[in-house]
């Protein structure tokens, strides 16, 4: 042993060899339980092992992934051309024939703009691509010349050449940053084209098309100020306004002597468009002669605009928004994001954004938002308004919601309207389910085939100083088919007067109920072509109070949920200084949030740390559960029902508690509590691990760089989607994405089908700056619920759950996980706009999946709250299935036991490192297997049932792992042996020299 310290080379082998060991055993300890799940998701979990002979239960439309894509491509494509929204055109400058759509040239065109090279074709984060999808994309260049147009290519290269035209743009931001971030268009100044740039100009003038550009994403709003941006006209400009450079470049295409101008708009939110239509905006203006807005259109979606131009498609999509003149006037301007804007507390050094809590003259690590506007959100604002004041209308908006052209014309006649007379006799029931429906003949009066949309308004008496009621409300909508010239197609459309229904949440109209109610007095049918452009009225009458005690269609209770709690910190009139009223706009029209607002008790800070449960249950009056009982019946037995028919699974068949009692709580724990992006196996009933991932805009998981996810196609974003007004088109879509998800892997991986879909989103785009506009449908939440609704029933159908999102008032990114965004609304907007196309999703589409969001509702986070979770959305609306919360990053306040107790079944975390449950506990217990049930109820109707797993490998990071971790012993091994023998070695020969001494 001295021989051995003596040595160097051992004692360092020793140091070396300790360290390493403990370093390596680190890792792998690490790596293999708190980081597993993580490293999973990234680079490759599990892989299946499936049993042979297992007919599958959802089948594909498609023999091959590859013919899938391709399939789905087109079907994009076809969404894009239905989706696209002809804003304007001047002199019919539209369409411009090519000889590929029957004309005789080839006209020879410019385009401008630097984005033109570097079109957004989807956000960022959930919603944007995975990088196996970016190489798929197809750029506009590619559209216009299969249309037929020949292309400056000059200036095309031009902007290609970033030392000649400037960077790109900025494209995201960091997670959870305030809105004060600083986008750049990155469009190029005038002084940096070049004499030959503009000399290219003569030979391709037939037209210019000016393309501009806007991109969103998760984690940040759009700014609202843009100080410090290059190209800024003024920094007290926003981002969704022309900038100097853009500005100067349209000025300049207006003025150079192009046949004609058409502006393009790249963009998932609106953007303020005034310079399209007013003449005294710019001098130039009257120089544009079209413009299209394209919105995000996925991989392949822009091929449709070289059809819409060239007149081989004709354009029929309508705005899902209000584009309003000037966003600073729109009733959310003051109370969104930061509201830094208004300077209302810069002054103060301590306070870094006017949304921040102060206590006691300190910020603390809360943020709020007020919904001030209450139900007034876009068209409900803009045209209740504007129906008092037809020149205020016109000065403020540019184009109203459900606008759109065509090619063609169309001539409506009214050829039946069933029982609308009788509305005022169905008050003697209250609860009365009857829907009334009005038929409309569509004629093409035009020279070219279209399709035309009729959208239906519900008006409902307003009386001064009780509930508040908007001018109109969407209550339903149709799409014809395509229409040949002359030919025409009835469109029924049906009224269900609960959709026109008002909430009163404090009995304004001193009737003695709370809850959605149908005043009497005089009620009309509005038939338009756009929120705005009436062709019909039908009016009627209600004779007396129609008040719905009980929901329509599951019959259960509907009641004040967030109103008049006993707890002032839960109830959202203490915290809006002001709600907006028609009764007097100016007066009641929201400001800047107030010192009241952001300065607060600790009492208050306390309500936003408690963690506590508000479920009402007495769980001390129940039984313990069994778990751990033997064997006897399994997840895939649940396919066949007592009496041997084989099919989806009930929700209430009495087996599910034999089932249960078969788990042990730790099997249940773990499938709770490891969620992200998968719901969890439980081996000993046969159920199978599944691929849960992102995002609206098809099957993509940006985390994930295994290839598990490949070979999607990555869709339009939504806001093209709810441009369509095609609920037919949008089921078809969802079809669609259960084939993918069939196909799944194919063979990567882990080999497995895509089973849940986080979308589709279905937040209302309360303001224009909302950085995930783009992931929502509309402003609306009728027109948003209809088509996430076909959508979730096309997936079903092919076995994918879609996990509808955020639920519930998740409409901003600002601040909005930092301690959970605070948002304060009325409960007569959450349930007539927020809630609503969660409302219609559960009672129309079915969905069998939910996702909560980030943001609180009061003091009480979404994910934990009882309220939201169990007593309107499972006992009032009767949804059947399971919600996961949002990516649980801050286990501070977004806290897992709270979240079971609340109605919650999933934890999406990546780090699952304490449980929550405790298996004495009774409560614990009922609330776990409540919430597996839920999960396995989803699952046992889902395409991860059209094989039988019996075993899963090991993943590949693993193996990698283990393999290192053995060369590493072996080589500290075979390092020890050299070092020791090289040191007895020299022990003789010592020896010998000291004797010969």
């Amino acid at each position: 042993m001295k021989t051995f310290w003596k040595s160097v080379k051992c004692r360092v082998w020793m140091i070396v060899s300790l360290v390493v060991a403990v370093l390596f055993a680190v890792i792998t300890v690490l790596t293999t339980t708190i980081f597993s799940s993580i490293i999973s998701t990234v680079v490759g979990g599990r892989r299946v092992v499936y049993a042979d002979g297992i007919d599958p239960i959802y089948t594909s439309d498609y023999n091959t992934k590859a013919a899938t894509l391709e399939a789905a491509n087109a079907l994009n494509e076809r969404a894009c051309e239905e989706g696209f929204v002809l804003l304007k055109n001047e002199d019919n400058a539209l369409p411009m024939a090519t000889r590929e759509s029957g004309g005789n040239q080839t006209p020879r065109i410019s385009v401008f703009g630097k984005n033109s090279v570097n079109l957004a074709y989807g956000g960022t984060g959930s919603g944007g691509a995975m990088d196996s999808q970016l190489g798929d994309r197809v750029d506009l260049y590619a559209s216009l010349e299969e249309a037929g147009y020949e292309v400056n290519p000059e200036l095309k290269a031009f902007y290609e050449n970033t030392n000649l035209s400037g960077p790109v743009r900025t494209t995201s931001t960091d997670m959870d940053s305030g809105d004060t971030v600083v986008y750049s268009t990155a469009e190029t100044p005038q002084s940096s084209y070049t004499q030959a740039v503009k000399d290219s100009y003569d030979d391709y003038s037939d037209a210019a098309l000016v393309v501009f550009t806007r991109q969103g994403g998760e984690g940040a709003d759009f700014p609202r100020l843009m100080k410090g941006a290059t190209g800024a006209r003024d920094e007290n400009d926003h981002f969704l306004q022309l900038d100097q450079n853009e500005t100067d470049l349209l000025k300049a295409v207006c003025g150079a002597g192009f046949g004609k101008v058409i502006v393009i708009i790249n963009s998932g939110t609106p953007m303020e468009l005034a310079f399209l239509e007013d003449e005294d905006y710019y001098a130039y203006q009257q120089n544009i002669d079209a413009a299209i807005w394209m919105g995000y259109p996925g991989n392949t979606g822009v091929m449709a605009l070289g059809r819409i131009l060239n007149g081989q498609v004709n354009p029929s999509g309508k705005l899902p928004d209000t584009y309003a003149a000037d966003f600073k006037q729109d009733p959310s301007w003051f109370n969104f994001g930061d509201n830094r804007i208004t300077g209302n507390m810069t002054a103060d050094p301590k306070v870094p954004g006017g949304d921040q809590y102060i206590l006691n003259g300190d910020p603390q690590l809360y943020y709020f938002v007020d919904y001030e506007e209450s139900i007034y959100v876009g068209y409900r604002y803009y045209e209740t308004r504007g129906a008092q004041d037809e020149e205020w209308y016109k000065d403020a908006v540019v184009y109203p919601f459900g606008y759109g052209l065509s090619y063609t014309d169309f001539t409506w006649t009214v050829t039946d309207i069933s029982e609308i007379e009788d509305v005022a006799v169905s008050q003697t029931d209250a609860d009365s389910k009857t829907v009334y429906s009005v038929t409309i003949n569509v004629r093409n009066s035009g020279s070219v085939a279209g399709k035309d949309t009729v959208q239906l308004y519900g008006h409902a008496p307003y009386y001064q100083g009780e509930i508040e009621k908007p001018e109109e409300v969407l209550v339903d909508f149709a799409k014809t088919p395509l229409l040949q010239p002359g030919e025409d197609a009835d469109v029924t459309l049906t009224f269900d007067p609960y959709y026109l229904a008002s909430y009163d949440y404090k009995d304004a109209n001193k009737n003695g109920a709370k809850g959605f109610e149908l005043d009497a007095g005089d009620y009309a049918l509005y038939i338009n072509s756009d929120a705005h452009t009436r062709e019909f009225t039908v009016p009627f009458s209600v004779a007396a109070d129609i008040y719905y005690a009980n929901d329509p269609v599951t019959g259960n209770p509907v009641e004040n949920r967030f109103t008049d709690q006993e707890n002032a910190y839960f109830n959202s009139d203490t915290q809006l200084s002001t709600v907006l009223s028609r009764s007097d706009w100016t007066g009641t029209m929201p400001d800047s949030p107030t010192a009241d607002e952001y300065n607060v008790t600790e009492e208050f800070i306390e309500a936003l740390k408690d963690v506590s449960t508000n479920n009402p249950t007495d769980y001390n009056m129940m039984e313990m559960p069994w778990f751990d009982e033997d064997v006897t019946i399994t997840l895939r037995d649940m396919l066949t029902d007592e009496e041997g028919n084989f099919g989806s699974v009930s929700y209430g068949d009495e087996r599910w508690e034999a089932l249960l009692d078969q788990c042990s709580p730790q099997e249940l724990i773990t499938m709770y509590d490891d969620g992200a992006f998968k719901t969890s196996e439980i081996e000993s009933i046969g159920k199978p691990l599944t691929n849960d991932t992102d995002g609206p805009a098809g099957f993509v998981n940006f985390m994930s760089k295994d290839g598990t996810y490949w070979g999607t196609c990555y869709y339009a974003c939504e806001t093209v989607m709810a441009a369509t007004w095609n609920e037919e088109l949008l089921e078809e879509i969802g079809v669609m994405i259960g084939n993918e998800g069939i196909w799944g892997a194919d063979g990567r991986g882990n080999g497995m089908p895509y089973t849940g879909w986080y979308a589709p989103g279905a937040n209302i785009h309360r303001s224009p700056f909302g950085g995930r506009n783009h992931e929502y449908f509309s402003e609306d939440g009728l027109l948003s619920g209809k088509l996430a609704a076909a959508q979730i029933r096309g997936c079903q159908s092919k076995g994918v759950y879609c996990y509808m999102k955020h639920f519930a008032l998740n409409e901003q990114e600002t601040h909005r996980s930092i301690g959970g965004l605070v948002t304060w609304a009325t409960e007569q907007s959450m349930r007539e706009l927020y809630f609503r196309p969660f409302e219609i999703a559960v009672k129309e589409g079915g969905t069998r999946a939910m996702m909560s969001s980030f943001n609180r509702i009061g003091t009480r986070w979404t994910g934990g709250d009882y309220r939201l979770l169990t007593e309107i959305l499972r006992n009032e609306w009767g949804f059947e299935g399971m919600v996961i919360c949002d990516y649980n990053t801050i286990p501070q306040y977004m806290d897992a036991r709270q979240m079971a107790y609340a109605g919650g079944d999933i934890n999406l975390q990546s780090f699952p490192l304490v449980t929550w449950a405790d298996e004495s506990d009774t409560g614990d217990m009922i609330v776990l297997r409540q919430a597996a049930k839920n999960v396995l109820y989803t699952v046992a109707n889902s395409n991860a049932m059209n094989g039988e797993i019996i075993g899963y490998r090991m993943p590949v990071w693993q193996i990698v792992l283990i393999v290192v971790d053995c060369l590493v012993v072996a080589g500290i091994a075979v390092w020890g042996f050299f070092a020791i023998r090289s040191a007895y070695k020299k022990k003789p020969e010592a020896s010998s020299k000291d004797a010969q001494d």
